[in-house]
Order: C-alpha cells, then structure tokens, then sequence
C-alpha cells in the first residue's frame, strides 16, 4: 500500500507537492493518506486538498483511499474539511453559514444562485452580493465597515467569475478571520473548464498554457466576454469588464496577498511582487485564495477609485489608445451604483 504523509506546514510548496504526490499513485490498488503530521491548516489548504483527493476518487475508481492520523485533527473537522472529500469525520459541508469569524467549508451550487434569482425576480449577481455581504458580516462580526465592505466586494467578485466564466456547476469556499493578527482569509475554488480554455473565447488574446491565462487573467481590461465585436450591454452595471480580478489583487497586496491557480499554474501576488508557481499536477478549475490585511484597509470607495485609474493607464498600454472602462460593479458595491441609476 502506498502512504503519502499529509505536510505539517500550510507552506503552498508543501501542500502542492502533497497533491503531485497523491497524483502520482494513481492506478494503483490501495493509497493511505496520513494526516498525523497536520498542525496548521488554513482555508486555502481546506478546499484545495479536499477538491483534489475528491477528484482522485473519482477519475480512480479502483483505487481504494483510506485515511489515518485525523481523529485529533478538531478545527478541521468543524470545518468540514473531511467530510467534503468523503471521509465521514466531523461536520458536514454546508453544516451552518459560521460563527466565531469562520466560515465552514460551503458547496454552493450554481443552479441554486440562478433558482433565488428567479424566485426573486432578480439578477444572479444580485444573489451573489446578498450571499457575499451575509459573509462578510459573519467573518467580521460587523455590520458595516471598511473591513465589511472589502470582503463583500472581494467574495462577489469571484463567485461572479466563477458563475460567468467558469461553467462550473458549483463553488467551494470555506474563510477564517483573525483578529489578533489582522488577518483574512478566503479561499473560493470551482470545478469548471479553467481559465485557458475561458478566455480562449476572446478572439485577440494569445494564450498558449496556463500561466499565460492567468497573467492575462490577473491584468485590467482582460476578459472572455469583452471584446470588440462582442455584444455588451452597457447600461447594466453588472456587465463583464475584465477589471474584477484586478481590483482584488490590488486590495489584497495591500499588505496581504493573492494566489490564483488554474490548470499546471499558479501566480503569488504580494507586496514583494510577483511568483510564478509550477503545480506539478493538473488542477482542474480555478483555485483562488485571498489573504487581506485588515489594518490597511481604507474606505473602499477611494482603494477601488484609485486601482481604476491606474488599471485604466495599464490597460491603455495593452489595448493602444483609448479608453477601457471599468463596470459600475468592479467599481463599487451595488448599494453604491444602484444610488446612480
């Protein structure tokens, strides 16, 4: 039987290699998988190791994988970290929407997004907002804020991408907020067609592997469903503008960080700069993890105001001259340009 050692560190490298390592004993009869050595585990770490021994089982169906080591593993297992990859220990997926400044592991289905917006007579995004600020307000403890308004704006916008581009059926995320170190955590993750095979719909942009789509990806103005020659509905405030993804990695430098995964790919966004991270296995989907650090948050209103105009600047010099606007909704909360219409 082959034993592969769950990493003691939350370091990506590690969890990364756990997951090549997983992957490289595919076909065979028995994998143990060995969480005695697990201390620290994060958000990030949660939906990612959960995804991919879930697609493991799946893609290996004669292949049978047994656990050991995680009777003592508390926090989690009240995150539901086991239980989402098929381990019957500890709570349930979609168990409860948090409390303590946590958010459980949490499977929500797309579908579902689309049946409340019905139901509602609203649009999805809509949804999406609701289901944002109700999160934020859990890891915050606050009901309004800086802190409030950055996390409901940050959340939005991936599950945004992930219901517009990603033709996932479903999102995976579980967060953690902590005080005593100003820090955030939120880690979103889908099982959709991936960021290249995404953005290959837009017809003038070059993307030959995953790092490229993710470079592109991460840059203003950049997206699969605005383009010249694309139908675009300007006038709703929702409409796809490719500034998304930018914005968000702006605000998460600001003394935190940004971590997007697609495919073989991952790129590291901080306030040091930029690192390219070679998976050494085939992520299926798009993993991403924000990290905010609380005491640098500003009025998000003015962070957002600023990010725009520099993006407007970078994306000039991608696209030649013009202007590239960013939508009402990259650029604010909806409370906010639901005032302006």
């Amino acid at each position: 039987m082959a034993t592969v050692k769950f990493p003691s560190s939350c370091n990506e490298r590690a969890i990364f290699d756990f997951c090549s390592e997983v992957e490289s004993h595919a076909g065979k009869e028995k994998v143990l998988i060995d969480f005695s050595s697990m201390g620290r585990i994060e958000p990030f770490v949660m939906v990612y190791v959960a995804k991919h021994i879930r697609d493991f089982n799946r893609t290996n169906k004669h292949t049978t994988v047994s656990c050991s080591g995680y009777i003592n593993k508390e926090y989690a297992a009240n995150m539901a970290f086991f239980r989402a990859f098929g381990l019957k220990h500890g709570r349930e997926p979609n168990c409860k929407d948090g409390t303590e400044r946590f958010v459980p592991y949490t499977i929500l289905r797309t579908q579902t997004i689309v049946d409340e917006a019905i139901k509602g007579g609203d649009l999805a995004q809509d949804i999406i907002e609701n289901r944002s600020e109700n999160l934020a307000k859990i890891l915050s403890r606050e009901t309004t804020g800086n802190l409030v308004d950055a996390l409901t704006y940050s959340i939005r916008e991936i599950m945004r991408n992930v219901l517009e581009h990603s033709e996932s059926r479903s999102i995976e995320y579980c967060a953690q907020f902590w005080p005593s170190y100003n820090k955030v955590e939120i880690a979103i993750i889908d099982n959709g067609i991936g960021l290249k095979q995404s953005l290959s719909a837009n017809p003038y942009i070059q993307v030959e592997c995953d790092s490229d789509a993710i470079q592109q990806a991460l840059m203003p103005a950049i997206s699969s469903k605005n383009f010249k020659g694309a139908k675009i509905d300007k006038n709703n405030p929702w409409h796809n503008s490719g500034f998304g993804l930018y914005m968000i990695s702006r605000i998460c430098r600001l003394g935190g960080s940004f971590l997007l995964c697609s495919g073989d790919h991952g790129i590291s966004l901080n306030e040091q700069g930029k690192q390219h991270i070679d998976l050494g296995h085939q992520l299926k989907g798009t993993a991403v993890r924000l990290v905010l650090n609380t005491s640098k948050l500003t009025k998000l209103s003015e962070m957002l105001a600023t990010f725009r105009d520099e993006g407007y600047e970078v994306a000039k010099e991608i696209k030649g001259v013009g202007m590239y606007k960013a939508s009402a909704a990259s650029q604010m909360l909806s409370k906010d340009f639901k005032k302006n219409r």
